[in-house]
């Protein structure tokens, strides 16, 4: 949380959130005391963040999925939210690939972000095929989750006008890890028949981005 931004500014932004500009507040949640966001990487060959062809990585079959903390897990697997300007990734510019936190697939180039203001990252596009959507179960929000594993990633929004795009993808920085330009990334972790049906599961009661 920035100090330097008045208190009652900061809680006035929490509040709204990643919500659309209709005004409409997001469902009141609770969620655990937040724990570190942060996972051993280990590398892999990745070519390029210019297009979605160099964003691609090498696949792994394996049976299970990367170790989550607790936390992680209730984002991403639960479907809670991480709290606004807490972050790891919110003000990042730096050049690279974001990707799953859960099975490592690549979801977002650096070149697709931007700033929002809405205290998370906010992206205008993703990575072809990357993020699949579903209804949320609030009835308007548009819930984003990994297409590889189903992970939940946050929400997106449209209609906005902060870029050409007129598209925000806002995610919570404990759904991805940063890969920098330059650095290898692991391959992608494929589950086979768990991963589909991880991806078609409903949207949960995932409040705030």
């Amino acid at each position: 949380m920035r100090s330097c931004i008045p208190v009652v500014l900061l809680c006035s932004l929490a509040f709204a959130g990643c919500v659309n500009n209709s005004g409409t507040p997001p469902v009141a949640s609770s969620e655990p005391p937040p724990a570190s966001v942060k996972t051993a990487v280990q590398a892999a060959d990745q070519s390029g963040t210019n297009s979605d062809k160099g964003a691609e990585m090498q696949e792994e079959s394996q049976t299970e999925y990367n170790k989550l903390t607790e936390f992680e897990e209730y984002v991403l697997v639960g479907k809670g939210t991480e709290r606004a300007f807490v972050g790891e990734y919110t003000d990042n510019e730096d050049a690279g690939t974001y990707i799953c936190r859960r099975c490592s697939a690549p979801l977002y180039r650096s070149d697709q972000k931007f700033h929002s203001s809405c205290g998370w990252p906010s992206f205008d596009d993703e990575i072809k095929d990357a993020v699949t959507k579903h209804v949320d179960v609030d009835g308007f929000r548009v819930e984003i989750v990994c297409s590889n594993c189903g992970g939940h990633l946050g929400h997106v929004f449209e209609g906005e006008g902060f870029t050409e795009k007129n598209t925000r993808h806002c995610v919570n920085s404990v759904s991805m890890v940063f890969i920098p330009e330059g650095e290898k990334a692991p391959p992608k972790i494929r589950l086979g028949k768990d991963a589909a049906s991880d991806a078609d599961a409903p949207a949960g009661d995932s409040q705030g981005e």
